[in-house]
């Protein structure tokens, strides 16, 4: 079996990055890499630097240099052709524009660079919870936090899909517990893995409401203003009423664990609703993945191993595409349903946001009823989601939003107006290493008037490749998790469930931030 037989699989990748009360154990980015972060670099001591190119050729140098503003790379190695034979050893002078991946084991100090290099082979003690076992490390994607009016709140994860420079994407996540203070929102973007974060705007949205009203984004791709919003009267799932759970959002969740054999079991909850006929309404859910899809995405990457670097460049390269993601569409989102009046389900749409992090809100136009009561189905993969909030709002039209950009950009207490230049100019992107944070300041239109806010935010990011993954490649393993994706959910089940109900634990304890 060649190893282009498999790729697909790759674009399965569906890790990304909610806030809960636990112990933090952190570490600073001295620690890390054993240097200043501002002096990172590529370090001639480095083993290699390997550059995956758009062609296929491959460029593993023994010694080389990043030009000064990142754009070229000079340096002395081995070419080697698509099929990996030798084409010529000499000094080569390489354009960025047109490489797909670089690989290496140090960091660049120029952003340019380091917007594409891969770190394989990292060997970090973060926390004893990465050394137990490296598939429980936080992860991914940029975080946002924002005051809820008494303290610091994770609002928001990003682009939690966006695992590669050609998977770039905007992500629009509702602030739904930002409080402003006299007209002005300041959020604060952190790197807390070990990934290499890769920005190109961060704006916030803002959408006229009135007072007592809400404003949700719906899976549509409109705002929608909502007078009133109804709680479920009723909420049953396998394990009997959750309701409790949905009422609030507040992080009391309602989550299963995975079946025993097989990770892509489904499980349904059924809620019903008191309605007024003729009224237009629309389920709001407030969700998060649980840790099994990242879970899934390290081992990928485990069984990857030394060839992670080349799976990114084909993922670059347009060699793998989306209608391949065999294990993505086995595991799925959450499928929503209504009951018509003869009895049968309908579906009416769906939500699959990636990420583990943050509570997203997404809001599915349902349309008109004729009856006072609605039923409602969620069907989902056993123990792939959190649930934090149900609710059905009334939709009295779409509304458009003011973009909003951000003010003033602060770095570690000082002001960081290249930062801000960057993230306003399109064609740059702001590159943050782990333990980076910026607050961004926004100011609302106008002193009169409420907003509903959503951050919109465009970019990707580059998971860092741990050494203790690359000692479990297996081709075959991976090529089992494209090829028959449905007996290796099966095989998987086993393994996950030996690490199931302390992950979410030791995930949040090996968050990366500076002390």
């Amino acid at each position: 079996m060649t190893r282009t037989s498999f790729l697909p699989l790759f674009i399965f990748l569906l890790a990304g990055c909610s806030a809960t009360k636990v112990e933090r154990q952190l570490t600073s980015p001295e620690t890390l890499l054993g240097y200043g972060v501002d002096s990172i670099g590529f370090l001639k001591a480095s083993p290699f630097l390997k550059a995956h190119m758009n062609n296929g050729n491959l460029y593993v140098f023994s010694s080389w240099d990043v030009e000064k503003e990142g754009r070229t790379i000079t340096g002395i190695g081995i070419l080697l052709d698509p099929m990996r034979d030798t084409v010529d050893f000499t000094r080569n002078v390489l354009g960025l524009d047109s490489v797909a991946i670089l690989e290496t084991n140090v960091l660049s100090k120029s952003g340019a660079a380091t917007a594409i290099t891969v770190l394989t082979g990292i060997t970090v003690a973060v926390t004893i919870f990465c050394i137990t076992n490296p598939k429980t490390c936080f992860g991914s994607c940029p975080t946002f936090y924002a005051s809820d009016g008494d303290s610091l709140r994770l609002q928001a994860e990003c682009f939690s899909s966006s695992i590669s420079p050609s998977l770039e994407a905007t992500d629009i996540d509702a602030l739904y517990h930002v409080q402003p203070v006299n007209g002005e929102v300041t959020v604060k973007m952190r790197n807390e893995a070990l990934e290499t974060h890769v920005v190109r705007h961060v704006d916030l949205l803002a959408v006229p409401r009135k007072e007592g009203s809400r404003v949700f984004a719906g899976t549509d791709g409109q705002f929608w203003k909502s007078p009133s919003v109804l709680p479920p009267a009723s909420a049953a799932s396998p394990e009997g009423d959750c309701l409790p759970a949905l009422l609030n959002a507040d992080w009391n969740e309602r989550f299963s664990l995975t079946d025993e054999t097989d990770l892509s079991a489904k499980e349904t909850i059924e809620l019903e609703f008191r309605v007024v006929p003729g009224r237009e309404y629309g389920l709001v859910v407030g969700s998060r993945q649980s840790l099994m899809p990242t879970y899934l995405l390290y081992q990928a990457l485990a069984y990857m191993g030394s060839d992670a670097g080349h799976w990114l460049a084909e993922i670059e390269r347009k060699n793998i595409t989306s209608k391949q993601g065999a294990i993505k569409h086995l595991i799925g989102g959450i499928e929503i349903a209504t009951r018509l009046p003869e009895g049968a389900w309908q579906s009416v749409g769906g939500i699959d946001e990636h990420g583990p992090l943050a509570v997203d809100m997404h809001m599915t136009p349902l349309g008109r009823f004729s009856d006072t009561t609605l039923s409602v189905q969620l069907r989902m993969t056993k123990g792939a989601w959190r649930l934090d909030y149900v609710a059905l709002a009334e939709l009295s039209g779409p509304l458009l939003s003011v973009r909003l950009h951000p003010r003033s950009v602060f770095k570690e207490g000082e002001e960081d107006k290249e930062a801000r230049a960057i993230l306003l100019d399109t064609t740059q992107t702001l590159v943050t290493l782990p333990g980076d944070s910026y607050d961004l300041q926004y100011t609302l239109p106008g002193a009169e008037g409420e907003y509903e806010l959503f951050l919109e935010s465009r970019g990707y990011y580059l998971e860092w490749i741990r050494k203790e993954w690359i000692e479990e490649q297996n081709p075959l393993l991976l090529a089992q998790m494209f090829l028959d994706p449905g007996n290796a959910l099966k095989r998987l089940a086993p393994e996950f469930k030996r690490v199931e109900q302390s992950m979410e634990d030791c995930f949040w304890r090996s968050r990366y931030a500076k002390p």
